[in-house]
């Protein structure tokens, strides 16, 4: 019996198979892999009584990228840009802990009375005994040398959600720094673009006018800005904003995506959108 044929069969499957497994990853793509972590914690409010407070972080990281080299300074990267340590921190254990602490710290009602948007009585609310804040931070979007994290922050008061927001930070690949709106666009687009962002805002609520968009809860047009809480998806480029800044806290937050094919005509030179 001729074993050669079969062992011939079985070794070329593996290697289609191994093949296949390259093509889904794509070219440059991270790989990533999940820790979480809590903190807990507690506080004395105005009537002398504790309030517990606990914060649970979980994480997708960068695990594998090209070489230990590029991993590295991608680790460093992403310390920095996402779980916002010192520069050159690189263990994601340590940053991870570093970055849970510090929001309690935040979150704690000294700094929070100390913050010139909020003061000591919209927090120090008596009835509260637990404090809970959930951060989940993923990845969105893993291509074309850029890379998307999405950091969910989620508030329970007394087991009650009292409030959910999405902030994003986008990483470039090539450059090995945060990319900004001056890395995609020319400088004299903004207004253009952030014109555009009210249009697309007119057509999704299906209204004439910005009066119209005025009377249906959008009260604060003017924080209709280009920034940079955007994120990439396969079809454009998606401008998020938190409850409240543009429209009442009860309507939630307002995403507004814009098309590649709308955006290219605005690219600055060396645009990282070149590569899209």
């Amino acid at each position: 019996m001729n074993l050669k044929k079969p062992l011939y069969a079985i070794l070329s499957l593996l290697m289609l198979m191994s093949i296949a497994i390259s093509s889904c990853k794509g070219k440059n793509e991270v790989a990533l892999v999940n820790d979480s972590i809590v903190v807990e914690d507690s506080f004395k409010k105005s009537n002398g009584e504790l309030c517990k407070i606990k914060t649970k972080v979980v994480v997708s990281y960068p695990n594998e990228y090209k070489d230990n080299e590029n991993l590295q300074k991608l680790k460093v990267l992403f310390c920095k840009e996402v779980l916002n340590s010192p520069d050159g921190v690189s263990d994601i254990k340590s940053a991870l802990n570093l970055y849970a602490k510090s929001i309690i710290t935040d979150n704690s009602p000294l700094q929070i009375a100390e913050d010139s948007v909020y003061s000591e009585e919209d927090y120090d609310d008596i009835d509260i005994d637990n404090f809970e804040i959930t951060i989940r931070i993923t990845n969105v979007y893993n291509k074309n040398d850029l890379l998307t994290f999405c950091c969910e922050k989620t508030v329970k008061k007394n087991d009650k959600v009292t409030s959910v927001s999405h902030s994003y930070v986008n990483l470039d690949l090539v450059l090995m720094k945060k990319l900004t709106l001056s890395d995609l666009f020319l400088n004299e687009s903004m207004d253009q673009i952030t014109q555009m962002l009210k249009s697309k805002l007119i057509e999704n609520v299906k209204v004439n006018n910005e009066d119209e968009l005025y009377n249906s809860g959008y009260y604060n047009l003017q924080n209709i800005v280009i920034s940079d809480n955007f994120y990439f998806c396969d079809d454009g480029i998606t401008w998020c904003y938190e409850p409240g800044i543009i429209s009442l806290p009860s309507m939630g937050e307002t995403s507004l995506t814009l098309p590649f094919e709308e955006l290219m005509r605005f690219k600055c030179k060396d645009s990282a959108l070149n590569r899209i």
